[in-house]
């Protein structure tokens, strides 16, 4: 409810870019130093943030799981649907996480070294935004779900 009810005491256009970042603590599908991005298609933050990430082994890939319809239920839905490039950066395998919403879900089954990688990751490829120098495209909302 947080994200709700900060979406509505806040002018949305002045909100220049939303990192929600939720479940990192294992692999992506694609192995270590990579993440995918919701809602990819829908701003160009991940064209940003991959770009600003050249010649570093890291690589943010599009939401591989659609169907799920990840980009709407997370904490940057409320956001993204005011028109804010908000996004969720992630690396669960939706279709394989062995602790997801369970009592197993523990520290001692997280990867802290690939959490903490990717934290840097998204520290370095977000420079550019903080900094003002490159601002994402906002999210048509008439497009959205």
């Amino acid at each position: 409810f947080g994200s709700r009810y900060f979406s509505t005491h806040i002018n949305a256009d002045k909100v220049k870019a939303m990192f929600n970042i939720e479940m990192i603590g294992t692999e992506s599908k694609w192995g270590a130093n990579a993440a995918y991005i919701t809602g990819y298609d829908k701003t160009d933050m991940g064209n940003i943030l991959q770009k600003n990430l050249e010649g570093k082994s890291f690589h943010f890939y599009p939401d591989p799981y659609p169907a799920q319809h990840l980009f709407y239920r997370s904490d940057n839905a409320t956001l993204a649907r005011l028109g804010v490039p908000a996004h969720t950066i992630s690396t669960a395998k939706m279709d394989a996480e062995p602790n997801y919403h369970k009592v197993s879900d523990e520290v001692s089954s997280l990867d802290l070294e690939n959490m903490t990688a990717i934290i840097k990751a998204i520290a370095i490829s977000a420079q550019s935004i903080i900094s003002g120098v490159d601002t994402p495209t906002r999210v048509n909302v008439d497009d959205l779900n």
